[in-house]
């Protein structure tokens, strides 16, 4: 629908309105005639003649079955503004039969040609009211020559009696009454005009205001950061629906709640009333509060607040706006560029300390083997000789730790079934003395499961992970290595949630014990280069797993609740299937 055509539906809309008006109004005129014609005649004055009481009864029948004729057609008509004209016009007729049947020019009731003028201004603004004007004088004059003449005879006027008026004051009273007509045309049309377009100025005004409105709101509703407004007795009036996706509770377990139920650790860093004074309406921005939130899935949000003052339009405070977001993300990407700086400066040490080792070392081992093979020793002597090359076996597998540590190779192009690495590791696992035979293990694994890794690295990070399962068990418990292909959307936040801005397939290992887990104040730092909980170690061994999954385009995820058990995922692209490169 066009802008034409709705302003033109929208003004039938309003005349049709006015329509009913004015026939709800001749009603009760009609009524109120009807009322008085029948008390006047209960009273029996004399001035009154019973032809004329009868005249009224006949006027009064004929505004009802005009009234009740233009309520059948309101339906059908269409052109209202003519619909309209024609019922001014018989108005018009009405009052000047009226006052033919009243006195004539001795009638009371010619202020209803003014009455009949307002409504045509009213509903049809300066042209019908002057239009309608024209037709009262023409009405009344008509009448009033016509009385002069003695053409007509009005009813309440005796015949002798006709001539008492002179003409000038027929024509003074006919002036005075068209001049008025005329002035409540222009003046009552000017201000139907005026109110006319006073009301769609503010139509237009009030259009702007919901547009803004519904900008704001969609600005507040589409916006990643969670808003909550605050009354002045901390109570909860509004969630957008970030609050609700980021917090993990709906609108309506959040609004009328009191903030303290929420986020107790925020409501002494809360400032109310004390944000600056005045009439100043912009809110005066605070410092920012950090929190830690659990939501109920056990997720562990870092969220950062900002605080404002809300207030009215006169400037008097009303509470507070708490604008959030969800910094663990941010959190983690700062921790994991901590990690990487720390691992580069221990990179380029164990780099150095290594380079530094290994000649001397080989030189020794060397010697030493010489020395046994040359030499013979007693008991004791070649006893301190197998313990000799046994440490320096040690120290060269240290170091060669130091060197994968410090320069992670370059991720090759080519598909592991992973679940073979994860056959043949556990096999291993099998065979070492570190597995103790109170210890079960389990295996959920998902078929033809293919990604892009070194089948050696895959299964040096799978060694690892199980290995420090096992030792964190010591002697009994259970293992558990579990293989999936998950399409996530997430941002890296927790495994349930990486890749949620993008959709992908992954392959997922998951590696369980049931240990007494990772207390909480560890598990930030458990890869990160010489941290270890162990009697022996060297703190190396889950910093290269991270670095081999990291190089390999993976992501590695610690789960424990500091208690039972820890679980390490580890999630990779998934690949297609390559036979040329199985693992042998």
């Amino acid at each position: 629908m066009s802008e034409l055509e709705q302003d033109s539906t929208e003004h039938n809309k309003e005349l049709l309105g006015r329509i009913k008006w004015l026939m709800l109004l001749r009603l009760l005129f009609a009524t109120f005639l009807l009322v008085a014609t029948v008390v006047v005649q209960a009273r029996a004055y004399p001035a009154f003649f019973n032809t004329s009481l009868a005249s009224l009864y006949i006027l009064t029948g004929v505004i009802y079955f005009l009234t009740l004729c233009y309520a059948l057609l309101l339906d059908r008509i269409k052109r209202y503004v003519l619909f309209a004209y024609v019922q001014l016009v018989f108005d018009v007729l009405f009052v000047t039969a009226l006052i033919y049947v009243t006195g004539g020019i001795e009638s009371i009731f010619s202020f209803m040609y003014i009455l009949t003028i307002i409504n045509a201004a009213i509903m049809l603004y300066r042209r019908g009211g002057l239009l309608i004007a024209s037709a009262s004088s023409i009405g009344y004059g008509s009448l009033l020559d016509l009385q002069y003449f003695g053409v007509v005879h009005p009813y309440y006027t005796r015949a002798s009696e006709l001539m008492t008026y002179t003409i000038g004051y027929y024509f003074y009273t006919l002036l005075m009454n068209i001049a008025a007509f005329y002035l409540v045309a222009f003046l009552s049309s000017y201000l139907t005009e005026e109110l006319r377009r006073s009301s769609v100025k503010l139509k237009a005004k009030q259009y702007d205001l919901d547009q803004l409105e519904l900008l704001n709101r969609n600005i507040v509703q589409s916006i990643n950061s969670g808003l909550i407004t605050l009354n002045n007795e901390l109570k909860i009036t509004y969630v957008n629906p970030a609050t609700e996706l980021i917090l993990g509770l709906s609108n309506e377990e959040l609004e009328v709640s009191y903030i303290g139920d929420v986020f107790p650790a925020i409501v002494p860093r809360l400032r109310l009333g004390d944000q600056g004074g005045g009439n100043d309406v912009v809110a005066h921005r605070q410092e920012g509060i950090d929190i830690e939130f659990d939501r109920r899935d056990g997720t562990r949000l870092h969220l950062g607040f900002s605080q404002s003052v809300l207030r009215d339009p006169g400037g008097d405070e009303i509470g507070l706006i708490l604008i959030f977001q969800d910094l663990t993300e941010f959190r983690q990407m700062q921790d994991q560029v901590r990690r990487m700086d720390r691992l580069a400066v221990a990179g380029e040490l164990a780099a150095g300390i290594a380079h530094e080792i290994r000649n001397p070392l080989a030189s020794l081992s060397g010697s030493i083997q010489m020395l046994r093979d040359e030499m013979d020793f007693g008991p004791m002597q070649q006893r301190l000789m197998d313990i000799t090359m046994r440490e320096a076996e040690r120290l060269n597998a240290l170091v060669n730790e130091f060197l994968l540590f410090s320069r992670p190779e370059k991720a090759v192009d080519r598909s592991v079934e992973v679940n073979e690495v994860i056959d043949d590791t556990l096999e291993m696992l099998k065979n070492s003395p570190e597995l103790s035979r109170t210890i079960r293990i389990e295996k959920n694994l998902n078929k033809n499961l293919w990604v892009h890794i070194d089948s050696q690295r895959l299964q040096q990070v799978i060694w690892n992970l199980v290995l420090n399962a096992v030792q964190e068990m010591k002697n009994s418990g259970r293992l558990s290595v579990a293989t999936a292909i998950r399409t996530k959307r997430g941002s890296g936040n927790s495994p349930r949630d990486y890749a949620r801005d993008r959709q992908e397939k992954l392959a997922e290992i998951s590696i369980s014990d049931t240990g007494p887990g990772i207390l909480p104040e560890n598990q930030g730092k458990v890869f990160d280069p010489f941290f270890t909980t162990k009697d022996q170690g060297t703190g190396l061994g889950l910093t290269i797993v991270h670095r081999i999954v990291e190089n390999y385009g993976g992501k590695i995820f610690l789960t424990s609740d500091g208690r039972s058990g820890t679980t390490f995922t580890l999630h990779f692209p998934l690949a297609e299937e390559d036979p040329q490169d199985r693992p042998q």
